[in-house]
């Protein structure tokens, strides 16, 4: 039988140290933070989307234009709009909260 996990079974994490400062106005670290955080799902999204159109399109599943064509249904448009907020929700952190960071 397995020893169940508790807290206090699990490694102490580092304390949170002060907010990292970049530069003097923290509302620019802030938007720093934010536009890293943009620029790295920009770069990942992307990637991935010119991998999976030339895949559907060399393999004769759908073309671009049928992508370009798309309207999603009910059900599909409530899940984009439900991943749109997480998504603001996430990068408007970085404006109306300080971000902490971790000690190494």
């Amino acid at each position: 039988m397995q020893t169940p996990i508790t807290a206090a079974s699990l490694p102490e994490r580092a304390p949170l140290q002060p907010e990292q400062v970049f530069f003097n106005d923290p509302a620019t670290d802030r938007l720093l933070g934010m536009i890293m955080t943009l620029s790295a799902e920009v770069w990942v999204l992307s990637d991935r989307m010119r991998s999976i159109e030339h895949l559907l399109d060399t393999r004769g599943v759908l073309t671009r234009a049928d992508l370009d064509a798309y309207q999603p249904d009910a059900e599909s448009a409530q899940a984009i709009a439900s991943d749109r907020q997480a998504f603001v929700k996430a990068l408007m952190d970085h404006v109306i909260s300080r971000q902490k960071s971790r000690g190494a």
